[in-house]
């Protein structure tokens, strides 16, 4: 179903340890030592690709190390904050092939760590050397991504198990959830070096096409064991989540009112309800809708749209454009 690049380029990769040592470091510190072991392992065991691409951006663009590691921990912290809260609403029990915060250390930790996430982000904003004006820009926009990222929370809770769902509306929810969230980095960097609003515009564009890539990957990738929710399959459907296969083939002329309705009567079902049976009936109606082969299409494209509103930054290097082109192909065509 999905293509074979799971090592992550290089030129992501070799910033790792740089970040890890950071992320270390920061948590380490923290008392009491129940918030420090739950914040420890809600930071632990991910791919960190939103961090380490502000990593490889700021590098290449001749930014100090010490200006980048700040904005690379505070894309990490918003994302393990908004993870904690997606587990609890969704009542998933794996992440990342363990148990959830919420399913380890219970929920009232969980919720207290994803808070102490949150406030370690605007404090991170605070410790990066800059002048004032370029400070309030960076808040302005992680201030904007957190708003954003909670409307599309919220689209997708609202979406759920919804006969009418459409591509129009997985569009509004993708774009606000995952689209300027994955662009964030890059965004607070480029204003750390000084770049213009145009630029800073056209990373959000970029945002725009490769967000919604690399969710739609993520959708496709439910319906394998390597999402790493504990080999289960199909996480999505269990919870009724409006992914993109979900509202394709609600509007695919393929769907017959039988399947329309079997269809939103399993996902309108309760986890513990679901079974590999309805797993297995849903993927089927989405392949014979056509929407697998859909939703893969569709994730090459918005990549090779990203890829393609990246390069007309005049102010980026060749170097720096052939670079970013793997980094679109993993995002977009990875197994995990």
């Amino acid at each position: 179903m999905v293509s074979q690049h799971t090592e992550m380029p290089a030129v992501l990769g070799k910033w790792s340890q740089v970040l890890d040592e950071r992320v270390r470091g920061r948590l380490g510190t923290i008392e009491p030592e129940s918030l420090k072991l739950a914040l420890i392992e809600a930071n632990s065991g991910g791919k960190r690709v939103r961090p380490l691409l502000s990593l490889w951006f700021g590098s290449a663009l001749g930014v100090e190390m010490e200006r980048l590691l700040p904005v690379a921990c505070l894309t990490e912290w918003l994302h393990s904050a908004f993870l904690i809260h997606d587990d609890i609403q969704d009542g998933d029990i794996w992440r990342r092939d363990r148990p959830t915060l919420w399913k380890s250390h219970g929920i009232p930790t969980a919720l207290n760590a994803a808070d102490w996430l949150l406030s370690a982000v605007y404090r991170e904003i605070s410790s990066i050397s800059l002048d004032p004006s370029s400070r309030i820009r960076i808040l302005d926009a992680v201030s904007d991504v957190h708003r954003r990222t909670v409307v599309g929370q919220q689209f997708d809770l609202s979406g759920r198990a919804d006969p009418s769902f459409s591509l129009q509306r997985y569009e509004e929810l993708v774009r606000s959830k995952t689209g300027r969230y994955l662009a964030l980095g890059m965004v607070c960097v480029a204003i750390v070096k000084g770049l213009d609003d145009g630029v800073v515009d056209t990373l959000w564009d970029v945002g725009d096409q490769l967000g919604p890539a690399f969710q739609i990957q993520d959708d496709l990738l439910d319906l394998t064991k390597g999402k790493g929710r504990g080999g289960e399959m199909g996480n999505d459907i269990r919870e009724g989540k409006p992914s993109i296969l979900f509202a394709h083939s609600l509007q695919s002329s393929a769907m017959t009112d039988a399947d329309k309705s079997s269809l939103v009567s399993i996902m309108d079902r309760s986890r513990e309800e679901t079974s590999t049976t309805d797993i297995q009936e849903c993927m089927e109606i989405f392949d014979k809708c056509g929407s697998i082969e859909f939703a893969k299409s569709e994730a090459r494209s918005r990549s090779a749209q990203g890829l393609g509103i990246f390069s007309g930054i005049d102010e980026l290097s060749p170097v720096i454009k052939a670079e970013f082109e793997s980094i679109c192909e993993y995002l977009t065509e990875r197994n995990r």
